[in-house]
């Protein structure tokens, strides 16, 4: 499969979670395991998975995670964990981490996935549909709400990282600003322009910016951008010192 670019990843969260929503319960199953596959799948989104990792880490590792706790915690393990839902973004953590859990298990049964309601909330004994309700409300809703947060307003910290559309918006801004400072008006930096701004919606940081790096090159050699103004318009866009630029 192709990469996706963030607005089709958007497009793809959304419609996979509302029809695992709205599923019927014998049927969701198979729908939850394809939905991970795909996240894992696509650069954009398994990076989004690898940040929750590493964001949430401390209550990953109070989670004690393992083939067994699909189906027994703890009871001192599971209170601490619960402990430290204090935001809709930690509880989005610990249903990724869950679910996930349940995942990377190979042997699957029935209502596989819908054995952490009974696990982590009490409710061993209690019919599969209530144990559904409770999983996609505990843990799935929380999960993709995460999720959109990644894809919506988080920032890009590490050059792994991929732009949110909030960056992206202010990115956009920045990048018009070559369209003022030219020297010399032109359809071709117009163009340029456009391109870097679609560029962001399927590239990380690092990859964008050598390829804006590259093009602001371009646009110095053939005199539309002065060197001195490639290299404001760099370190404004990326707060980095443009490397040097090989002209010569």
């Amino acid at each position: 499969m192709r990469p996706f670019n963030l607005n089709e990843i958007e497009a793809k969260i959304i419609s996979d979670s509302n029809d695992i929503n709205y599923s019927d319960r014998v049927y969701a199953q198979d729908k939850i395991t394809q939905f991970l596959n795909f996240l894992q799948d696509q650069p954009i989104s398994n990076r989004i998975l690898e940040r929750i990792d590493e964001d949430f880490s401390l209550l990953k590792n109070e989670l004690s995670l393992n083939q067994k706790s699909n189906t027994y915690i703890e009871p001192n393990v599971k209170n601490k964990a619960k402990s430290l839902l204090k935001t809709s973004y930690d509880q989005g953590a610990f249903g990724f981490f869950i679910i996930k859990n349940s995942f990377d298990i190979e042997r699957k049964f029935d209502n596989h996935y819908f054995e952490a309601s009974a696990t982590w909330y009490d409710l061993i004994g209690h019919a599969y549909e209530n144990r559904f309700e409770c999983f996609k409300e505990k843990f799935f809703k929380p999960f993709i709400e995460l999720l959109k947060w990644y894809l919506y307003e988080s920032q890009a910290r590490s050059t792994k990282d991929y732009f949110s559309k909030a960056e992206i918006i202010v990115m956009h801004e920045k990048l018009d600003k070559i369209l003022a400072i030219q020297t010399a008006s032109s359809e071709i930096v117009f163009d340029e322009v456009q391109e870097l701004k679609g560029l962001m919606l399927v590239n990380n940081k690092k990859n964008w910016g050598e390829i804006l790096r590259e093009k602001l090159r371009d646009l110095v050699i053939g005199e539309f951008l002065t060197a001195e103004n490639a290299k404001i318009v760099y370190k404004e866009i990326l707060g980095m010192v443009l490397p040097l630029l090989n002209i010569s």
